[in-house]
């Protein structure tokens, strides 16, 4: 077991300098976003962008729990998915995101973003992804302090959860933890309103979005003993929104920073809440309300241009109730993170873990999540801050789910972004 973790550590070391040496020899200047067109007289202007995120991603189980491939019954210690049919490491290289994105505005009033992803592409050898719309809304500007937001887009429940991808300060989105019933990727289609208040002190977003439709719940693998009722028959909608108080700074574009990498501190402390009717069975079969409610901080704190400290806390509340779309937990829970990081020019150390705690019950169904605890540490080389720049993270996932041995996997990432 020492032999490959060891072995897994040099060859997960050697692809990181490799990055950043390619980085250093390849990248000197700054880019920008490309404007195609642009008439500043009637406020008209279209830019596109693209991201593109490549991994090196290496898994291993954390304990040998038999023979045989992770999540067999042979070999039940690591999770389905994790290492080699051997239950060795395995070596896995593929664009995690490849993005081609459009925004701009039509008036000085009205603006727009439209964004694809073809994600995964290449994992495993897989290729059989295809690119889909990510992202598609229009944003009308009333006043400075009122704009209204309808389309598909991020579903305001923290911070994290309307952060743009391309400026997480960890690797990923912390999602395993966030429990949506619906929508795509944190996404949902909808009608919000936001802006800034009270001098830039209050930062809100409180929307109307399409929710759990019993059109799409698809037929569960094991048909229940007796058939279900539909779930949300009438259409009620789902109501999601977030409140901000900013000690200091504030965050006024769509897209929230995981880092700004900002000479100016920035702090903010945030509720949220998401909520639907009868879009959720219950323990006993009977649809009933979905609920999530949350509380996060926010803080980057620079003490120069050079040095600074990036902090971030989470905590989201889920009631009972499962959907049969997203991952909800059966008997409810709590899920969360934290962050924490310390940059000095490029160069940012980050730890962060995150913790799911599912409530048990004598129905919870069998392999059913009921806790998570996922330490990692990882480096940030921010080359040229969120258009360049490399990532290698190391992560312990530990699991244990109803029924069923707990699980323990290695994973190390590393990912290049270029983004403009």
């Amino acid at each position: 077991m020492r032999s490959f973790v060891a072995r897994a550590i040099r060859v997960g070391v050697k692809h990181l300098l490799v990055l950043v040496a390619l980085a250093v020899s390849l990248f000197s200047g700054t880019a920008g976003a490309v404007t195609v067109f642009k008439d500043e007289e009637k406020g008209i202007a279209v830019n596109v962008g693209v991201l593109l995120q490549p991994w090196f991603q290496l898994t291993a189980p954390g304990v040998k729990g038999g023979e045989g491939a992770c999540g067999s019954a042979t070999n039940p210690r690591c999770s389905t998915g994790i290492g080699n049919p051997s239950g060795g490491p395995s070596y896995d290289l593929f664009l995690r995101r490849a993005r081609l994105l459009l925004s701009g505005s039509v008036t000085k009033e009205l603006s727009f973003f439209i964004g694809t992803d073809e994600p995964n592409l290449g994992k495993g050898g897989t290729y059989t992804t295809s690119t889909f719309v990510q992202d598609a809304f229009l944003s009308y500007a009333f006043i400075p302090e009122l704009k209204l937001d309808a389309g598909l887009m991020y579903v305001p429940l923290t911070h994290h959860t309307v952060e743009g991808a391309t400026s997480l300060n960890t690797f990923d989105y912390h999602a395993e933890m966030i429990r949506f019933p619906a929508g795509r990727n944190l996404r949902d289609v909808g009608v919000q309103l936001r802006g800034l208040a009270l001098q830039d002190r209050l930062h809100y977003r409180v929307g109307v979005f399409q929710g759990v439709r019993n059109s799409a719940v698809p037929p569960p693998a094991m048909p229940p003993p007796t058939p279900r009722p539909a779930l949300n028959p009438h259409g009620h909608p789902r109501f999601a929104g977030q409140l901000r108080a900013n000690i200091a700074g504030s965050e006024p574009d769509f897209f929230f920073k995981g880092i700004h990498l900002s000479p100016t501190p920035i702090v903010s402390i945030g509720v949220g809440a998401d909520y639907q009717r009868d879009s959720t069975y219950g323990l006993d079969g009977i649809p009933g309300r979905y609920l999530a409610a949350s509380a996060d901080i926010f803080a980057e704190i620079p003490f120069s241009e050079a040095a600074e400290i990036i902090a971030k806390v989470a905590a989201i509340y889920y009631a009972e109730g499962t959907s049969l779309i997203g991952t909800n937990l059966p008997a409810g829970g709590i899920g969360g993170w934290a962050e924490l990081g310390f940059r000095y020019g490029p160069i940012e150390p980050v730890v962060f873990i995150e913790y799911l705690q599912a409530r048990k019950s004598t129905q919870t169904p069998a392999l059913a999540t009921v806790k998570i605890v996922a330490p990692h540490a990882a480096i940030n080389f921010w080359i040229m801050k969120h258009t360049f720049n490399v990532k290698s993270d190391f992560g312990h996932r530990y699991a244990d789910r109803a029924g069923a041995r707990p699980t323990k996997d290695i994973l190390w990432t590393t990912q290049a972004q270029v983004f403009f």
